[in-house]
């Protein structure tokens, strides 16, 4: 798979120097699969057994028939058991695929690029989507050439469901062409609490260190569907758009900033 790389330079810029639509597949052209996949979510076995012995007909009769103390506990007990249902379930029949994020087994690889620790991710992601909502759900004809509809979709491997991305499909006529995925992937980047200066008097990274997840921004291709001239103009100005969008983000914290402002 061809990547094209969208890199931060020193001014924390995100720039679409090298991002080419020529990596996707023409007409009667083999899309070759982009070797990604994500890891393998398997409960522990006290986890598999808490499942299999709290079912939700013993919760419910339980809390039926008990103390308020009895019905607290149960309550946790039961919430316990739903996260562990829903850690199980998030892997797919093959365990590559986690609930609800698009699998890129099959797909292309557009563009990529390293989001900073410091960024929140829930924040910068949140503000991509309702871009995307306004810029090509509602105007995509107008913007981009083609009408689109934006679907968001969450990672439930977090304690608290957090939006991953979104799939953006493009029509023609009625007809489905292909879908986009928008999303951060499964990777980590390090958080240090502060800057200080080393013995050199260069900035050194100190304090404690947190793991911070989607350690990278990503534009996929989720098919093997051929791409026509007419598609690969729009794929390309709806990338370059959403580029924009996070330099805005970049450099004031917010996608609806005028850039003329």
């Amino acid at each position: 798979t061809k990547v094209c790389k969208l890199n931060f330079g020193t001014t924390a810029v995100m720039q679409l120097s090298s991002l080419s639509t020529s990596s996707l597949p023409l007409q009667q052209k083999r899309v070759q699969p982009a070797n990604c996949k994500l890891p393998v979510l398997t409960p522990s076995p006290a986890a598999a057994a808490s499942v299999s012995t709290n079912s939700p007909t013993h919760t419910q009769a339980s809390t039926s028939a008990s103390s308020p103390s009895q019905r607290n506990t149960v309550a946790r007990s039961g919430r316990k058991v739903c996260r562990v249902i829903a850690a199980a379930a998030s892997a797919d029949a093959q365990g590559n695929e986690l609930k609800g994020i698009p699998s890129t087994e099959e797909g292309t690889l557009i563009s990529k690029t390293e989001v900073a620790a410091f960024i929140q991710r829930d924040d910068f992601m949140d503000q991509i989507y309702r871009w995307a909502i306004i810029e090509a759900g509602e105007s995509g004809i107008r913007n981009f050439g083609l009408p689109m509809n934006v679907e968001a979709f969450y990672n439930t491997t977090m304690p608290e469901p957090m939006l991953w991305g979104f799939k953006v499909s493009i029509f023609k006529e009625g007809t489905h062409l292909c879908d986009l995925g928008i999303m951060f992937d499964q990777g980590s980047a390090l958080k240090h609490e502060w800057v200080g200066r080393g013995d050199d008097g260069f900035p050194v990274m100190e304090g404690k260190v947190n793991n911070v997840l989607g350690e990278h921004f990503e534009i996929w291709k989720l098919d093997k569907k051929p791409v026509d001239d007419t598609l690969r103009a729009t794929i390309k100005a709806y990338c370059t758009g959403m580029v924009s969008a996070v330099n805005r983000y970049y450099a004031f914290g917010s996608v609806f900033v005028d850039d003329g402002q």
